[in-house]
């Protein structure tokens, strides 16, 4: 394909082990796309075998391309894959990169590139994420700081109050606006985003490489919008695993702490990273010195958090300052 044939928008889609979810997911986006404008890519991590072969019956559709690694890259890793081969292919006006747990509603594609034609100061947008009864997700963030780790240590009422402008996860809004990041199950950016910020650091295997990307364009001069007319249900954790927004929440796995860490100490440097910890270890202490006055304590979840984030931050701690994962951006 030549540049002159570029695309209008590339869809990316990451699929691991879940070829049910991965058809259901096609089967709402699909509709939505024009075969003669538009492009599927699906990277494959690894899955196997059976599990590539159960997929089978949904790569018929010729708008759809299976990229198969032999190596799971983790989400980053396999993004950047997708992303290269459209790239190396004459590329595209929009990037989609969707999650396979989730289901468009009717017009979702349509509505996200409309509001980003609306909103030209964006460059990247988002949709409001939902369960299947309707039920909202929070989906567009405020900006993770080593003090906004205290809000989220602590979770108390006052403490919230006091330091609302450094909170991550506030309420969910109803109406259209702009936002540090949005979750990157559902994200719509320009291809001017690419071309000046470039790929996602695949040195985050899974979680916070999102958050990464989103502070990198801004800093490059572009802004997020979140855009609640577009309706995408997501099935939260159904493909990672990973799921505390709603019930039967599992613990957090050990990737995530190092994405944390990662994050803040590409961002703030080793002794950004280390207030990050000090801060949510003071917000933890704080809640459990409430606990001791209200007799309300942490959840079971919440108490395995504590534990596993002691013992994560002992550990890279005492990492040199510029030591940075195999295979960072």
């Amino acid at each position: 394909m030549s540049a002159a044939a570029a695309l209008r928008l590339a869809v990316i889609i990451v699929h691991y082990r879940t070829p049910e979810m991965l058809r259901e997911c096609l089967a709402t986006l699909l509709p939505q796309i024009d075969p003669a404008r538009d492009r599927v890519v699906i990277v494959d991590n690894a899955s196997g075998a059976e599990h590539v072969a159960a997929l089978q019956s949904a790569l018929v559709d010729p708008a759809i391309e299976l990229i198969r690694s032999d190596k799971n890259l983790g989400f980053a890793g396999a993004n950047n894959v997708g992303i290269r081969a459209v790239l190396a292919g004459g590329g595209a006006d929009f990037f989609l990169l969707l999650n396979p747990d989730t289901l468009l509603r009717e017009g979702a594609i349509a509505t996200l590139l409309e509001s980003l034609a609306a909103h030209p100061e964006a460059a990247l947008v988002g949709p409001r994420l939902e369960y299947p009864d309707g039920t909202p997700q929070l989906s567009a963030f405020g900006d993770p700081t080593p003090l906004s780790e205290l809000v989220r240590g602590a979770n108390i009422g006052p403490i919230t109050r006091l330091l609302k402008r450094y909170e991550v996860y506030g309420a969910v809004q109803e109406m259209a606006h702009r936002c540090d990041w949005l979750s990157g199950a559902c994200v719509m950016l320009r291809r001017s985003v690419i071309d000046r910020v470039g790929l996602l650091d695949d040195g985050f295997f899974m979680y916070y490489e999102e958050v990464d990307y989103f502070r990198r364009a801004r800093k490059a001069g572009f802004s997020a919008w979140y855009e609640p007319a577009a309706h995408v249900v997501h099935l939260v954790g159904q493909a990672s695993g990973v799921a505390w927004q709603k019930a039967a929440p599992k613990r957090l796995p050990s990737y995530w702490f190092e994405s944390r860490h990662l994050y803040f100490r590409k961002h703030f440097g080793y002794f950004g990273m280390v207030a990050a910890d000090g801060f949510w270890l003071l917000g933890h202490v704080l809640t459990r010195l409430r606990g001791l006055f209200t007799g309300v304590s942490k959840s079971v979840l919440a108490q395995f958090e504590t534990r596993d984030m002691v013992r994560h931050s002992i550990r890279v701690l005492f990492r040199p300052p510029g030591h940075r994962r195999a295979g960072a951006a």
